[in-house]
């Protein structure tokens, strides 16, 4: 299901209710639908929480975030995390002409604003890792190896899909919130 969908539970409701599943998001006006879904707000917190550490040695957190294209819940933990633990952070709607500095870590979203960030870095002599620090949601392959590895934070996408196939296959409803994951790699 795509991020901030405005009234989904309208055109939802025009499906017969025993043929309706939900992947990935979900909201409060969905629950009499089965679902597995991504608690984005409770991974971002939790997943900055086990790094603690690591993230004080950064000034600022800065969010690449576009609120009509990503889940409210990845602003809301990341918000809560500063709140929580008393972190600066900023939040960018696109990239743009922003360059990174020296103590900054950057939580990114799409792969494309990973990519161009870690160019930017190379352009300004920064060290990934070093002088600035990057964390992104969702493992790939890319991510492994780009860079010599970024940290991500991600659900277990391989899980949610068995998890939604068995309660198919059984006609069983439930709202399951599928399980995140943290990888600690050379960008923090």
């Amino acid at each position: 299901m795509p991020a901030n969908v405005a009234n989904s539970n309208k055109s939802i409701a025009l499906l017969p209710l025993d043929k309706v599943y939900l992947l990935d998001q979900t909201n409060d006006e969905l629950t009499r639908y089965p679902a597995v879904f991504q608690n984005f707000q409770n991974n971002v917190f939790e997943g900055l929480k086990e790094v603690v550490p690591l993230v004080k040695k950064y000034s600022k957190i800065v969010l690449l975030y576009s609120d009509t294209r990503q889940p409210k819940g990845i602003l809301d933990g990341l918000k809560k995390f500063c709140y929580t633990y008393d972190f600066s952070y900023e939040v960018l709607e696109e990239l743009g002409n922003r360059n990174p500095s020296k103590g900054e870590l950057f939580f990114i979203l799409e792969d494309r604003d990973l990519v161009l960030m870690i160019k930017k870095a190379k352009d300004e002599d920064l060290s990934l890792g070093i002088d600035y620090g990057i964390i992104s949601y969702n493992e790939t392959l890319l991510k492994e190896i780009v860079a010599d590895g970024i940290t991500t934070i991600s659900t277990d996408f391989k899980l949610m899909g068995q998890r939604l196939a068995k309660m198919i296959l059984n006609k069983e409803f439930a709202q399951v919130e599928n399980p995140h994951y943290l990888i600690i790699r050379k960008s923090l």
